[in-house]
């Protein structure tokens, strides 16, 4: 196909995402013939792979793209992450295999399995609350608070814990800087942000992992401590930097997906009441959500050898950014793409990610999903939206900080 001119913001500035992601512009850039390349001024610049096919060959190849130097476009920088070969998601194969063995115990289908009933009294009562209410701010009431006490309970941290974690794990991923603040395009202000803020959530998971007492036998961060594999065994800062991964990912998938998913049954409901009279596809209905809102926007790999992407020719050290929402409405895989179908059945987004870095805490997302959009299903007739929803500025996240809306009980 021809390549046609086409006019790209600045994928780096947060406010590009600002009120909505710019799905116009990845659709233009999918139907080009080569990677879209943005320069930066304090950084090196970057390939965009908005094609599902493209992004899920990269993901599923770590020996090309490494995704040691920087896994975000505020962190890589062309230099290896500090975390790397330490933390799950900053390190390759081969150490990477040695990681996910010692920290994946905790996140199995049978963990999911036995949070499920623990969490769901909970979910039940603050969604039960919200009805009551009638007009609620949907992040605050239940969005919020789901993941953080799904985050509480997996790391066996008591429930006062539960909020000032999650308060300090979205701060961590987005910073402080609000879309009027003038410094939010600079690169330079939001890594100081965000560098503060993931010290002080580092900070708070280290004083909870030296008084043992506070931690719940059963929880991940005993388990971590004490796991063993043939012999092997996670060193304490290796502990405290894959809890800070999980803090962070188990806070901010669950939270704007959920948000997201209630704005979107709210603009389309026919969606809902087809959702009503369809319970039994419900986890169909979460695949969707998860598709058509992808709640993580991008991730970047480095090259690592020469090779070809989407009609570009790379080099070593050259940086690709993979737009998950753009994969996740490629019309080449999801027919309707842009819809947000309720009923959809073949749905192999990526929002999960793919490869050897599929996201292991998928079935704990999904459960956590499962629970609020079944007790919603169960109470709730019509959402209805009250308002603009405040959205956080960020390139990395699709982040809902409230959704003002009604809900019409059953």
């Amino acid at each position: 196909m021809p390549t046609l001119p086409v006019t790209v913001p600045d994928l780096t500035d947060p406010r590009t995402f600002l009120p909505r992601p710019p799905h116009d512009v990845w659709a233009a850039l999918r139907r080009q013939d080569t990677l879209h390349f943005q320069d930066r001024r304090d950084a090196p610049g970057f390939h965009s792979v908005t094609r599902y096919a493209h992004v899920d060959a990269v993901l599923r190849d770590s020996a090309t793209f490494s995704s040691e130097w920087g896994m975000t476009l505020d962190t890589a920088l062309g230099e290896r992450d500090a975390a790397a070969g330490r933390m799950i998601e900053l390190t390759d194969p081969p150490r990477h295999q040695r990681l996910r063995r010692l920290v994946s115990g905790g996140l199995t289908r049978s963990a999911a399995g036995a949070m499920d009933g623990v969490l769901r009294g909970h979910v039940e009562r603050w969604v039960e609350r919200a009805v009551r209410d009638g007009e609620t701010d949907f992040v605050a009431a239940v969005g919020a608070r789901v993941p953080a006490a799904a985050t509480g309970l997996l790391l066996g941290l008591p429930e006062p814990e539960w909020r000032p974690l999650s308060e300090l794990a979205s701060r961590a991923v987005c910073g402080s800087l609000t879309e009027h603040d003038p410094a939010a395009g600079d690169l330079a202000a939001r890594r100081r942000s965000t560098t503060t803020a993931n010290g002080q959530l580092l900070t708070h998971l280290a004083g909870l992992v030296e008084d043992e007492d506070r931690l719940t036998p059963g929880g991940l961060v005993r388990r971590l401590l004490e796991a063993d594999v043939d012999g092997d065994r996670l060193t304490g800062e290796e502990v405290l930097l894959n809890c800070l991964n999980l803090a962070i990912g188990g806070n901010e998938t669950t939270r704007n997906a959920t948000a997201a998913g209630v704005e979107a049954f709210a603009r389309r409901p026919e969606q809902w009441q087809w959702l009503r009279a369809h319970p039994e596809h419900l986890d169909r209905a979460i695949e969707e959500v998860l598709r058509h809102t992808t709640p993580p926007l991008h991730l970047v790999r480095t090259v690592t050898r020469p090779t070809v992407l989407g009609g570009t020719a790379l080099e070593a050290g050259e940086l690709l950014c993979l737009w998950l929402p753009s994969a996740n409405r490629d019309a080449d895989v999801f027919p309707d793409a842009d819809a947000f179908r309720a009923d959809r059945a073949a749905n192999p987004h990526l929002s999960f990610t793919s490869g050897r870095h599929f996201c292991m805490g998928a079935a704990l997302a999904r459960t956590q999903l499962r629970l609020v959009f079944g007790a919603l299903l169960a109470r709730v007739d019509r959402i209805l939206v009250r308002g603009a929803p405040a959205r956080r500025a960020s390139n990395f996240v699709a982040a809902y900080d409230t959704l003002p809306v009604a809900l019409v009980a059953a």
